[in-house]
Formats: C-alpha cells, sequence, structure tokens
C-alpha cells in the first residue's frame, strides 16, 4: 500500500510503498495520460509523477528498510516531491477519471493516492489544512493554463522559507485560478493576507527552481 512521510521546511511528501503498489500506480498514470483528454502534453508535468513513481521502485530514489521487529513490513521505496506538484498532478488524475472508462484497480489506486495526499496534509498544515484541502479539491488542471503556472509556483515555493510556506500555502492554491491576475487588486484592497503579486509569479516564469531544502 501507498504511505507517505513529512519533508523538512513544508516541502512536501516522501511518497512511498511496496513494490506492486508503486507499479500499479506507474500503470495508472500512463493509461491516463495516454488516454485523458486533459492532457495536453503527453510528456508533461503529469507524466513526471509516473517517472519519480518507477524511479522509486526501480530502487534510485529512497529505499526504506523495515522497522526493527517489524520485519513483516518489508522493505518499501520512496521519492520525494513537493506540495504545488504533487497537488496538481493528482487532480489532473482524478479528473482524468470523469472523461475515461477506468477499472476498479485504477479507482483504487486514484484513492489510495488521494488518501495519503489528505492524511499529509492533515498533518503537516495543522489547523489550516480544512481550508488547504478544500482548495486543493477546487484545483481544476482542466484548463490548460493552471498546469503552465506549475513552474513559476513551485519556483517560488522552493524559494521560500518554513515559515513562509506555512503561512502562504493557502493562497499559492488559490493563484492557480486562471482569474487570480485580474482579481488580484481587488482581493488586496479587500485586506487578504499572504497575496502573492503577479509579478513575483512572472519572475519565476522559466527560471530554475532553488533547492526546496526538504
Amino acid at each position: 500500500m501507498l504511505s507517505y512521510s513529512l519533508l523538512k521546511n513544508h516541502a512536501g511528501i516522501l511518497l512511498a510503498g511496496d513494490h506492486t503498489s508503486l507499479a500499479w500506480l506507474h500503470e495508472v498514470i500512463h493509461d491516463v495520460n495516454d488516454r485523458s483528454p486533459l492532457v495536453v502534453d503527453k510528456e508533461g508535468a503529469f507524466l513526471g509523477l509516473a517517472y519519480d513513481v518507477r524511479k522509486a521502485f526501480e530502487q534510485q530514489r529512497e529505499v526504506l528498510q523495515p522497522p526493527k521487529h517489524f520485519e513483516e513490513i518489508g522493505v518499501r521505496y520512496g521519492v520525494k516531491i513537493l506540495w504545488p506538484v504533487l497537488l496538481l498532478q493528482h487532480r489532473l488524475l482524478r479528473q482524468s477519471l470523469a472523461f475515461l472508462s477506468h477499472t476498479a484497480k485504477t479507482q483504487s489506486v486514484a484513492y489510495a493516492l488521494e488518501a495519503v495526499i489528505e492524511d499529509a496534509l492533515s498533518e503537516d498544515f495543522g489547523a489550516q489544512a480544512e481550508r488547504v484541502i478544500d482548495l486543493w479539491q477546487r484545483l481544476d488542471p482542466a484548463q490548460p493554463e493552471v498546469f503552465d503556472m506549475m513552474d513559476s509556483r513551485s519556483g517560488i515555493y522552493c524559494s521560500w522559507t518554513k515559515a513562509q510556506r506555512k503561512a502562504g500555502f493557502a493562497q499559492l492554491l488559490t493563484s492557480f485560478d486562471p482569474m487570480y491576475d485580474r482579481y488580484y487588486a481587488i482581493r488586496l484592497q479587500n485586506g487578504e493576507k499572504n497575496l502573492i503579486s503577479p509579478r513575483d509569479f512572472a519572475a519565476w516564469e522559466n527560471a530554475e527552481w532553488p533547492d526546496p531544502r526538504w
């Protein structure tokens, strides 16, 4: 089954699983990537999740030995994934299933990943988790420009301190709304906290992401 460990500084999670669970996830992502009408770039960031998962079960990322006296858990394999990236990838997976015929296996894998993310967000963001989860589930990658925003949002998230990530993650998620730039000034005048200027996002477009310190 899939599991997680929180990374440092609210960076994201170490997504982990046994070989079979990760192989199933890899298979499902490739199938959805090939068939989904929502995936415009078939070699893009969504397929990157399959790449990360494959590297994990090929033992090229994190190899997690079972705890002492619990050898029955077995060896697991993991990969580190940044929060903004994982949340958008998962939403594209879930939304795509509405347009595709799929098996119980596919649905079980998608829900297993969703359960891991929900538990991890609750642990990582505490009192803010309910709002963060709500905003995550509102992300709409069916709009092509939303996935194009991943680079700038992830770049700025990597540049933030731990405190900035905790305070600003919810507003970062609101910025995936294609109307964000238009309503930014109004929201700022209304006194909303931790808003990110569209100019700041523009500065991170096509820029190399800093070390996320995870």
